[in-house]
């Protein structure tokens, strides 16, 4: 799973290519780290229930993402900014877990390790590059250190910011529409 950094550039990027989809950008931003940050400020909310899926160890395939129960569920509305940054969370984190990142995941699994330093490796850039103002809730969670990243490539991290936040989030909701049918 992604830090709120590269989910708050996806969620810029998005709304920049797809500007008169997104009304309220704070709403959109807010939405787009809500999955993450509910269970940090509500420690009775799982992120197995803000993902709407099974939270578990993403090297090994036993997490899981519902993106039809999120679709499905009767609060959502993607009318709203808010629910379009809550769904491309869920499908950046569908996309890093799933497609792009599982075999940097894997090995760092075989090393016991996590991605947590890298991010922190490549926070600095990141905020630089996609001009991210850190939002005060979340700042102790981006922090920023001056190394190497082990496993993630800031070349990778970005290619994947750009592709995700193309993603058209109407053809998604057919797409997996269709698929639990």
């Amino acid at each position: 799973m992604p830090g709120f950094t590269i989910h708050i550039a996806i969620a810029k990027e998005y709304a920049k290519k797809h500007e008169k989809e997104i009304k309220n950008m704070d709403e959109f931003i807010e939405g787009s780290i809500a999955p993450d940050y509910i269970p940090i400020e509500n420690k009775h909310i799982s992120k197995s229930e803000t993902h709407y899926g099974k939270w578990g160890d993403w090297a090994r395939d036993d997490q899981i993402i519902y993106l039809d129960k999120f679709l499905q569920d009767e609060k959502v509305d993607l009318g709203k900014d808010y629910w379009k940054g809550y769904f491309i969370h869920l499908l950046t984190d569908d996309y890093f877990d799933r497609i792009y990142f599982r075999e940097e995941a894997k090995q760092a699994k075989k090393n016991h390790d996590t991605f947590h330093n890298d991010y922190d490796c490549l926070n600095a850039e990141i905020i630089k590059r996609y001009h991210i103002e850190v939002m005060e809730k979340i700042k102790k969670y981006m922090n920023e250190i001056n190394e190497k990243p082990k496993y993630l490539k800031l070349e990778k991290i970005i290619q994947f910011i750009e592709e995700v936040s193309n993603i058209d989030l109407q053809q998604q909701t057919e797409i997996i529409k269709r698929k639990a049918k």
